[in-house]
This record gives C-alpha cells, sequence and structure tokens, in this order.
C-alpha cells in the first residue's frame, strides 16, 4: 500500500512539474559586439569605436597594449592644460583608463547614447609600429552636467603590432581644438 501511494506521488510530481520538457532559452545578458581581432589598424580603430559606442569594457581594454604581448607601457598624453585643471591626468596608466571607463559607462542609462565620429585620418607605417592623427567628436546623450555633451578634438596614437600579430594602441595623445571640451576633460571628470 505504501508502495502504492509513493508511486502515485512520484507520477504526481513528475506530471505536475512538467521536469521532462524543455523551456525556452533565454537571451544571454551580454551585449553584441562587433570585435574581431586586430590584425591591422583599421580594425583596431573600428574595435576601438564599437567598444565606445557599445560601452563594453573588455573590448575598450583589449584595443591598449597588453605587457604580455607586447614589453611596452600604455602611455596618455592629455591636451595642454588639462593636467593643471585635473590632476588626475598626470601620469595616467592604463589602469585609470580602465577606471575612467567603468564610470563613464556607470553613469550612462542603459542604450546607444554614445557616439564616436573618427575622421580625417593621417598615418606613418613603421616596421613594427604606425603614427595615427585623427580629428574626433564624441557625443554623451546624458543629463549628467560632467559628462553630458561633445567633445571635440585631435588625437594622435603610436600603435605596435605585438607577438600575436596584432595591433594596439600605446600611445595616446589628446589635442584640444580651439574652446572645445575635450576627450582629456571628460576623463578628468569621470577618473573617480
Amino acid at each position: 500500500m505504501i508502495k502504492k501511494f509513493l508511486y502515485i506521488i512520484f507520477l504526481f510530481i513528475v506530471v505536475s512539474c512538467d521536469i521532462f520538457t524543455t523551456r525556452t532559452p533565454e537571451e544571454p545578458d551580454t551585449p553584441s559586439s562587433n570585435f574581431i581581432a586586430a590584425t591591422s589598424p583599421e580594425i583596431l580603430f573600428r574595435n576601438f569605436k564599437s567598444s565606445i559606442e557599445e560601452k563594453i569594457i573588455e573590448n575598450y581594454l583589449a584595443c591598449f597594449v597588453d605587457t604580455s604581448y607586447l614589453k611596452r607601457k600604455f602611455v596618455f598624453i592629455p591636451a595642454s592644460g588639462a593636467v593643471s585643471q585635473y590632476p588626475v591626468l598626470n601620469n595616467w596608466t592604463i589602469n585609470e583608463e580602465k577606471q575612467y571607463f567603468l564610470n563613464l559607462i556607470s553613469k550612462l542609462p542603459s542604450g546607444k547614447n554614445v557616439t564616436l565620429t573618427l575622421e580625417n585620418f593621417q598615418s606613418n607605417f613603421f616596421s613594427d609600429s604606425a603614427f595615427y592623427s585623427v580629428d574626433y567628436s564624441l557625443k554623451i546623450n546624458s543629463n549628467n552636467q560632467f559628462i553630458g555633451g561633445t567633445f571635440v578634438g585631435s588625437s594622435q596614437f603610436k600603435i605596435y603590432i605585438d607577438s600575436r600579430k596584432q595591433w594596439s594602441i600605446v600611445e595616446w595623445q589628446d589635442i584640444r581644438k580651439g574652446n572645445f571640451q575635450c576627450w582629456s576633460d571628460l576623463k578628468g571628470r569621470t577618473a573617480y
């Protein structure tokens, strides 16, 4: 009698819980990504742009030198006068770069609200490196007065090819244009 009772309870549980039916798969939590290995400078700058617009920290950091594959340290040279206004920009390393980007994306609401335009590329190539000069316009749609607005300037990038045969940013110099806010202003405001 007890065996029959346990068997009925077991059948009831199996039938009522529907444990043998597959469920609808959930969408992944990770955002979409256009990131691919930077086997050319063009891919590197495409990754740089998309990682900012998609706000993906891992992809953003992958655009910069990794000392495991290239024995060089990342250097950021802020725009003229920016260090006096934002002392944190002095001796900026990859750690500050990471913290700035994390702080920036944490202050933005979800959705595509960052637009980066890179234009007027000029380049000089060497055996294992290249020098790029580019004009930028970084538009951040936010009501936060410290990060919202358009940041305009020029950047000079020294990029190198590493032991994986991938290009990465080793040096980034920001150049202010006129009285516009530039990338150095944004980094200085969001470093903490």
